[in-house]
């Protein structure tokens, strides 16, 4: 399994978007959250994606497309 650290940037027009739900039921993936910031204007989440590397990268490209800007917080997957 290979884990990875992202902070998920909501935009205004996406915190009201179920994103977190699409990505666990599409993907073969675990999302964990680790912490939240979420008002009315943005959402800042720090994320765990665990999975294979083909899964999470298609969860992060699916996430991309739907609006959320996805930075790496430690710029590369852990594989246990």
């Amino acid at each position: 399994m290979n884990l990875v650290r992202l902070q998920l940037i909501y935009p205004e027009d996406k915190v009201k978007e179920p994103v977190i739900c699409m990505v666990c039921k599409r993907f073969d993936v675990v999302l964990n959250i680790r912490t939240a910031k979420v008002t009315k204007d943005t959402g800042i989440l720090t994320v765990e994606l665990q999975g294979e590397e083909s899964q999470i990268e298609e969860a992060i490209r699916f996430i991309q497309n739907l609006g959320v800007e996805v930075q790496p917080l430690e710029g590369q997957i852990f594989t246990e």
